[in-house]
């Protein structure tokens, strides 16, 4: 398929011309950036605690009730690009993975980085 040598060397003219109103183009403008701007807000996030845009590392105490604790059980859940999302970070989860009877402390750890990857672990501690 050939473009007309035309198309190529006038392409500013052809454009202009063609589009006797400007509007399309800065309606088409104007609807890319809000576009961009709420696909780019919508990425992988833990969802809990501060919100960091660009980086979050954080660990947050959710339940604590002052017993000792010998055992730990860690549960995740990822997330991609707010697209995808895999894993089970249940409190009965993290609890099964560390052989957990009776809980003593529940914690939330959140990772996000770039709304790229995000991550979520439920840390239960206990007897």
């Amino acid at each position: 398929m050939m473009i007309s040598l035309y198309y190529k060397t006038n392409f500013p003219k052809f454009w202009t011309r063609n589009l006797t109103n400007k509007l399309i183009l800065h309606r088409t403008l104007i609807f890319t950036a809000i576009a961009c701007s709420f696909l780019s807000i919508s990425c992988a996030s833990s969802g809990f605690g501060t919100q960091g845009l660009l980086y979050e590392d954080q660990k947050i105490s959710m339940m604590e009730t002052g017993l000792s604790a010998s055992k730990e059980g860690i549960a995740c859940a990822k997330s991609y690009l707010g697209l995808l999302a895999l894993g089970d970070a249940s409190v009965e989860s993290s609890q099964n993975n560390g052989n957990i009877r009776e809980i003593a402390s529940i914690e939330l750890e959140t990772y996000n980085f770039l709304g790229i990857y995000a991550k979520l672990c439920t840390i239960t501690k206990g007897n």
